[in-house]
């Protein structure tokens, strides 16, 4: 099945389903065609794992660690939904990890670089100032990972990102009260099924790094 026809298929589909159900759908028709590299090798891209499992039984996932030091899956772009790339698929593909994990950063660096500062909304939370990024195609969270991105979108200034959704990515300031920003990341995540549950990231001198939020604290 070529990718065109792929896409094609997703966006043609009614999501009415629960979500879990509608992805193992999706899931289901892809693994009756089968995944051909030079099919889908243009969609792929890299994914933080969802914080909740899928209640349905999956293989194992293909898995990579990159800088700065977080780990990431990878996912098929059908249009309406990411289907999970699984280490099985690499055994008849004619790439390993490392050349899959290029791969993906690759195909994530060009969509970023089409990623436009309209795509951004600023405005107070809590007297805080956020400013927030929806890719609009799934993939918002995974542009902590393209430091060019980040500057392009958000400016050099130092700033603190929460990645509670695989399309949001919220800048808020370095020195932003650490109990506030884990709430937020919460809040959002509490609301989204398929919700991350990531620690923040550093922006500073055009280089991200990891912070750990306060969740431990809070739910204490």
């Amino acid at each position: 099945m070529s990718k065109h026809r792929v896409r094609r298929a997703a966006k043609g589909r009614q999501p009415a389903l629960p979500d879990d159900r509608f992805a193992a759908d999706l899931l289901g028709d892809i693994g009756r065609h089968g995944f051909a590299w030079d099919d889908v090798a243009d969609e792929i891209l890299p994914v933080f794992e969802r914080a909740r499992p899928f209640p349905f039984e999956m293989g194992p996932a293909a898995r990579a660690i990159v800088p700065p030091g977080v780990t990431i899956g990878f996912g098929v772009d059908l249009g309406l939904a990411f289907a999970r790339v699984a280490a099985a698929h690499l055994e008849g593909w004619p790439v390993d990890l490392t050349g899959l994990t290029d791969r993906a950063l690759r195909n994530l660096r060009k969509r970023t670089r089409h990623a436009r500062d309209y795509d951004l909304v600023e405005g107070p939370v809590g007297g805080v100032p956020t400013v927030a990024f929806q890719s609009r195609d799934g993939w918002a969270s995974t542009a902590i990972l393209v430091p060019d991105a980040i500057e392009r979108l958000f400016g050099r200034r130092p700033a603190l990102f929460i990645a509670p959704s695989r399309d949001l990515l919220v800048g808020l300031p370095l020195d932003v009260d650490l109990e506030f920003a884990t709430w937020l990341a919460e809040e959002f995540e509490a609301s989204d099924p398929n919700a991350l549950r990531l620690e923040a990231f550093e922006w500073r001198a055009g280089a991200i790094g990891c912070r750990p939020l306060l969740r431990a604290t809070l739910t204490a």
